[in-house]
């Protein structure tokens, strides 16, 4: 009787082990997955000091660089010295600043169709579309972006695009699927992230840690994307003004906000406790979760 209890006892044991070891496996195949994509790196001096500090100090991920911005060149000597930062290009048709604009990386006599009578992009998606941009020039001209990132010794991981003009239309859509393809690169929010859940770019400046920290405690398993617009509180930036009529007022408030945000002990603690996996691009890619068309 004893050598058939010890042998239930083993056998119980031994259940017991494959159930505990089959729940962990579950688990780890459901765990909660983010990106933390920033947007407009190169826009100001202020934007590229805010990547830097959340690349190194918080939990961003990804940033994506507007290649025509003034201040490119300072983003993209710093993406070079810091090679583990994953990035991409933002693609460009807007300059949505009042009395602060850009122009094509190419000649703008060469696409005049993306540009007002000076040379400049469009403030808003409306003004562009009006303007009815030549899908040529268009391919022309974002092709030309990608290119003049690689050519500044960038490692390039996803594309992306500014505002949502180039998301207006199935051609313009189609231009920038197309681009993706040629330069084996993956575009941000097609990689089967839910972007909705953790949208915090209109929350009030003074509320978006807290609600990111309870988006952060109620996630269920997935794949997420967290878009952010790094910031400071400069004067630089305070001298912003978006021309969109939807447009945030005082957008240095919400950017900066975003910034404490994805630096804050707190949004570090709750990312540990529950074991939520930061990833990038180039972290998707090297899993081999990502397939270019």
């Amino acid at each position: 009787m004893k050598r058939k209890a010890s042998t239930w006892i083993v056998f119980l044991g031994a259940l017991a082990l494959m159930v505990l070891f089959a729940r962990d496996g579950k688990q780890a195949g459901q765990a909660v997955e983010l990106i933390v994509r920033g947007d407009d790196m190169g826009m100001t001096h202020s934007a590229n000091e805010a990547f830097e500090l959340a690349f190194n100090r918080g939990i961003l991920t990804a940033g994506g660089l507007i290649v025509p911005s003034p201040w490119f060149e300072d983003a993209a000597r710093r993406c070079r010295e810091n090679r583990l930062w994953s990035v991409g290009v933002h693609l460009c048709v807007n300059a949505e600043w009042r009395d602060y604009r850009w122009r094509p990386v190419l000649p703008f006599n060469l696409v005049p169709s993306l540009v007002d009578r000076d040379g400049y992009f469009f403030p808003t998606a409306r003004a562009f579309l009006d303007n009815n941009p030549s899908i040529e020039e268009l391919e022309k001209e974002l092709r030309a972006q990608v290119d003049r990132a690689l050519s500044c010794g960038l490692r390039l991981d996803y594309l992306d695009t500014h505002m949502d003009s180039l998301e207006t239309r199935e051609e313009y859509r189609a231009v920038v699927r197309k681009i993706a393809r040629e330069y084996g690169l993956p575009i941000s929010g097609q990689c089967g992230e839910d972007r909705e859940f953790f949208d915090i770019y209109a929350v009030e400046p003074g509320q978006k840690e807290r609600v990111l920290i309870e988006k952060l405690q109620t996630a269920r398993p997935g794949l997420y994307l967290l878009v952010v617009h790094p910031g400071l509180d400069t004067p630089e930036e305070k001298a912003i003004v978006d021309l969109n009529p939807d447009g945030l007022k005082d957008v240095y408030k919400y950017r900066s906000a975003e910034v404490k945000a994805i630096t804050s002990p707190r949004v570090k603690k709750v990312i540990a406790k529950r074991n939520i996996k930061l990833l990038s691009y180039r972290d998707l890619r090297e899993q081999g979760r990502i397939k270019i068309d």
